[in-house]
């Protein structure tokens, strides 16, 4: 994906988060990740996989396209 892609998922991931009241470390726990790696996420320097954006729409109670919107 390139660096845009990533950032703009990075942005929704957090927005989305947010919205529902979780912190990064709450979510991170959620999910099954580290903190960290949901930090790469929302700052859209880690290479997500699909099977990883559908964890975190899945956490996010959202369709997988919700995070590209």
């Amino acid at each position: 994906m390139s660096e845009s892609t990533l950032q703009k998922i990075g942005v929704r991931v957090q927005e989305l988060r947010k919205r529902q009241g979780l912190s990064k470390t709450d979510f991170a726990l959620m999910v099954g990740i580290s903190r960290p790696y949901l930090s790469q996420i929302e700052n859209g320097s880690a290479n997500v996989t699909i099977k990883m954006l559908e964890r975190v729409a899945r956490g996010l109670d959202v369709p997988m396209v919700e995070l590209l919107k």
